[in-house]
């Protein structure tokens, strides 16, 4: 990239936004700034800014619209897979704030939903439109579906199994759940959800959460051999892209045969 198309993106962008973004996410970001990159964003597609807030590139994300490494990877999967066959196809999100939402908006239907203990699952919630929802129990009908896109949410899920299954339910033969978890070497219970409570059968690990600032519990390690750990939930599981950057990050995807 010429240094005239940077110092152009820089006074139409703006630097000052840059910098101030920077300075509230605190001296990590600052620590960090050797490593800001400025190059077109493979999800929203225009040139931006990548800053990481953290000395991962988990935590580089694009200031103009969110995405990580994870997030691009999944919208260049979903552009290559469906093309303007998405503009008829029924989606699902599971993440009401992805970056992901301006693709999918181009979908027949796109449900946002978000999962929220006690919440009346299946209604709609004022300040976004996001619907109430439950992975491993939905209130969509059967079949009803042609894509369901989830972001490292499913490690969190108590019941995977139960998830995938569901997935199977509501998705169309020839549809699919694209994922993607924290890569891991096996696939592994970290805790279960009992009655009397959480069991841990691994040393507790959060994950950072935006909507809970003591993070969210990983439920499960998932590894290469989740197609045969998960055989028997109705969907055909395969690696669809990856692994890739510095954490060898992967994109799952499971399809109803």
């Amino acid at each position: 990239m010429s240094i005239a198309k940077v110092a152009r993106f820089y006074r139409e962008y703006g630097l000052v936004r840059t910098i101030s973004k920077t300075a509230r996410q605190g001296k990590r970001a600052l620590s960090n700034l050797s490593k800001l990159k400025v190059r077109t964003c493979k999800v929203c597609e225009r040139l931006s800014i990548f800053l990481r807030t953290y000395d991962t590139q988990e935590a580089e994300c694009c200031i103009r619209c969110g995405a990580n490494l994870r997030y691009e990877m999944l919208a260049q999967l979903i552009r290559s897979e469906f093309g303007d066959e998405l503009q008829s196809m029924n989606v699902m999100d599971l993440d009401p704030s992805s970056p992901l939402r301006h693709i999918l908006g181009n979908a027949a239907s796109c449900v946002r939903t978000y999962y929220k203990p006690g919440a009346e699952f299946g209604s709609t919630r004022a300040i976004d439109g996001a619907q109430a929802e439950d992975i491993t129990c939905l209130t969509l009908a059967s079949e009803s579906l042609d894509l369901i896109v989830s972001s490292d949410v499913l490690e969190h899920v108590p019941d995977l199994r139960r998830a995938f299954t569901e997935s199977a339910r509501v998705l169309r033969p020839g549809g699919m759940h694209l994922f993607t978890v924290p890569v891991s070497r096996v696939t592994e219970r970290r805790a279960i959800l009992a009655d009397t409570g959480i069991q841990y059968l691994l040393p507790a690990e959060y994950h950072l959460d935006p909507l809970d600032p003591n993070g969210i519990l990983a439920f499960w390690n998932v590894g290469f051999d989740l197609p045969e750990v998960m055989a028997d939930v109705g969907l055909v599981i395969s690696i669809a892209m990856g692994p890739l950057g510095e954490d060898g990050r992967i994109v799952w995807k499971a399809m109803r045969p």
